[in-house]
């Protein structure tokens, strides 16, 4: 499989393109240790890759009612915000050879993150990303939030190219879920969790980097 064989390229951003999970772990965390509860790194993993509004649900059925959920997700968003104001968000090794392969092979790419747009834009600026990226579409922006494939089949329609015809990059369970139900063909480089074996059969390639993956891709 090759950069060639595709007409144009997907990106996810948070644990993809930048390095930002776990900044968002800490801000989780500081906020249930203020309300009385614990969220460790390992009950963390089920949240990456979902949605706001899905990963408080999981946080209330595993914890109860005895969560307050509107002081909770309140406390979350204050210290996201200071934590992606004062921290520096670093671009994840490889990034950026990757996004010069796909443009040396003049394919058109879009960016494809849960992330709210206000959020995600002040990010992609931050990092210098958003130059490369005409095309974004945003957790926001669709009625389903991955792992359904709104987002995927959406940014499809808007690169005019069937999904059949698209490569993705994921590093989360439900964004490789929401790319392979799309029909996209998705290669995964893992972040914050290894992926389960049933992740592993959505996929055409894992990589631990973005690095080994432009190699292979660019062989």
């Amino acid at each position: 499989m090759k950069l060639s064989d595709f007409a144009a390229v997907i990106f996810d951003m948070d644990g993809l393109l930048i390095d930002t999970e776990t900044l968002y772990c800490q801000s989780w965390q500081r906020a249930a240790a203020d309300c009385g509860f614990v969220i460790t790194p390992h009950f963390y993993e089920r949240l990456v890759g979902r949605s706001r509004a899905d990963a408080l649900q999981i946080v209330l059925a595993h914890f109860g009612d005895s969560v307050p959920m509107p002081d909770f997700h309140e406390r979350v968003l204050h210290y996201e915000t200071v934590c992606f104001a004062e921290a520096p968000i670093p671009v994840k090794p490889g990034a950026w050879d990757m996004i010069a392969a796909v443009d040396a092979h003049a394919l058109p790419k879009a960016l494809a993150t849960s992330t709210h747009r206000p959020a995600a834009r002040q990010r992609l600026v931050r990092t210098g990303l958003d130059r490369h990226f005409h095309i974004t579409v945003t957790g926001d922006e669709v009625q389903r939030p991955k792992p359904a494939p709104d987002i995927y089949l959406t940014a499809c329609e808007r690169l005019g190219v069937s999904p059949r015809d698209v490569l993705a990059f994921e590093d989360s369970e439900p964004g490789v879920q929401a790319a392979h139900a799309a029909g996209v063909t998705v290669i995964m480089v893992p972040d914050f969790k290894a992926p389960s074996l049933e992740i592993q059969a959505c996929t055409a390639h894992i990589f631990p980097s973005l690095t080994l993956a432009r190699n292979h891709l660019c062989a």
